[in-house]
């Protein structure tokens, strides 16, 4: 089972269970290798200098994410 998780101040943290495969790609199309890995923080602040995985810009810049409305901004 794959588990995600907003950090309120900080990056969106992916586990991944035994056996779990995720494809991860970068905004140039190509897919990063994340194989082995269980844990994966991706970034939210837009500040990371290696996205779309976090480097911990977020610390640097203060970032904080704003109050959940509820709303998901696809269906808008």
């Amino acid at each position: 089972m794959i588990r995600m998780c907003a950090r309120p101040r900080g990056p969106l943290a992916v586990e991944l269970g035994e056996g779990d495969v995720v494809e991860l790609v970068g905004m140039d199309g190509q897919a990063l290798d994340v194989s082995g890995r269980r844990k994966l923080l991706l970034c939210r602040c837009g500040a990371s200098g290696s996205r779309p995985l976090c480097d911990g810009a977020h610390n640097r810049i203060g970032f904080e994410a704003p109050p959940a409305t509820g709303e998901d901004p696809d269906e808008t």
